[in-house]
């Protein structure tokens, strides 16, 4: 056994012994298969430390990759969602006429409005919609509720479609029902 404790103190402190003293304990075929068995067994040890070290870090790797590529996606997702939602909006100061409420008024009249224009109405009374509508399209309006004339919408309208179109679109509204015939447009 003070073989064995011996042996582990050369290993420990090889520099503490001579290479005569290390020679004369390795002589000893017991204490050389001790030594074997205490290299394999450190050997081991090593060689799975090394390979959960690798390990993890392959993992980190990956999962940085990851990350990197899902916040790319998200960054790409988001840029792409302003843009689609800011193209809406982006048209030229000469396509688009606004109005603040319904108390401005544009100066601008069906006839002179031009063709493919987006006209944005904000805070509008639907008398007020309607009587362009009915300027721009040759038709008559007919009110068959007096409190519909000030119902107040937010919609755009697009001077190059039909009539129907944008009837269409008013109607998504829930306070307003409005029906079109051949030369009139009847709101309820």
């Amino acid at each position: 056994m003070k073989d064995i404790e011996e042996l582990l103190r050369m290993t420990e402190r090889p520099q503490d012994y001579t290479d005569e003293e290390i020679e004369q304990l390795m002589d000893d075929p017991d204490m050389r298969a001790y030594y074997e068995l205490m290299v394999s067994a450190e050997a081991g040890f090593a060689q799975r430390k090394a390979r959960r070290t690798k390990g993890m870090t392959i993992w980190k790797i990956a999962a940085m990759f990851v990350g990197i590529i899902l916040l790319t996606g998200f960054s790409f997702a988001a840029i792409r969602m302003m843009q689609s939602n800011s193209g809406e909006d982006l048209k030229s100061p000469d396509q688009e006429v606004r109005i603040a409420n319904s108390h401005q008024q544009t100066g601008v009249t069906a006839e002179e409005m031009p063709q493919d224009s987006i006209r944005t109405f904000e805070n509008v009374e639907l008398q007020q919609i309607l009587s362009e509508l009915a300027g721009y399209y040759h038709v008559g309006v007919d009110y068959r509720n007096e409190q519909t004339r000030h119902i107040r919408l937010y919609t755009k309208w697009d001077t190059s479609a039909p009539l129907s179109e944008m009837i269409e679109r008013l109607n998504n509204f829930e306070k307003v029902s409005i029906h079109l015939t051949s030369n009139q447009i009847i709101a309820e």
